[in-house]
């Protein structure tokens, strides 16, 4: 019994080794990412898809710098990219900018949503490329 006993625990030790070597240092392959390459003042970012949303803020609710960048996990496209420049406890205020993506990227592809500064406010931009200086 207590042969069967250590057989299972270093099993399940070898298990945890090997699954634990997989995931060291494995990157989330996001097929849309958020780039701020501008001095607006961003709080909240949202992936409005057809079957799901999600967003992105910092934990203090700071600001992003510039550089900053953001990914997320895809779902149903279109997607809707809004951009928000304040946040009251868990909801974004304000609108700044949005963008409508139609259709998913091609295999191997992402989307890079850049916001950017306009004359007339933030102006994101999307590209399967990511842009010079973002």
């Amino acid at each position: 019994m207590k042969k069967r006993i250590y057989a299972v625990l270093a099993a399940l030790f070898t298990l945890a080794a090997l699954s634990g070597c997989g995931s060291a240092g494995e990157k989330i392959d996001y097929n849309l990412v958020f780039v701020n390459n501008s001095d607006a003042t961003i709080v909240e970012v949202v992936a409005d898809f057809v079957d799901r949303d999600s967003g992105v803020r910092n934990a203090d609710s700071s600001p992003l710098k510039r550089g900053e960048t953001f990914g997320f996990e895809a779902g149903e496209y279109p997607v809707t990219v809004l951009v928000y420049d304040t946040a009251v406890g868990r909801i974004a205020e304000r609108e700044l900018a949005r963008i409508v993506i139609t259709e998913a990227p091609l295999e191997g592809e992402r989307w890079y949503v850049t916001a950017q500064d306009g004359t007339h406010g933030l102006v994101l931009t999307a590209d399967t490329e990511r842009s010079a200086g973002a």
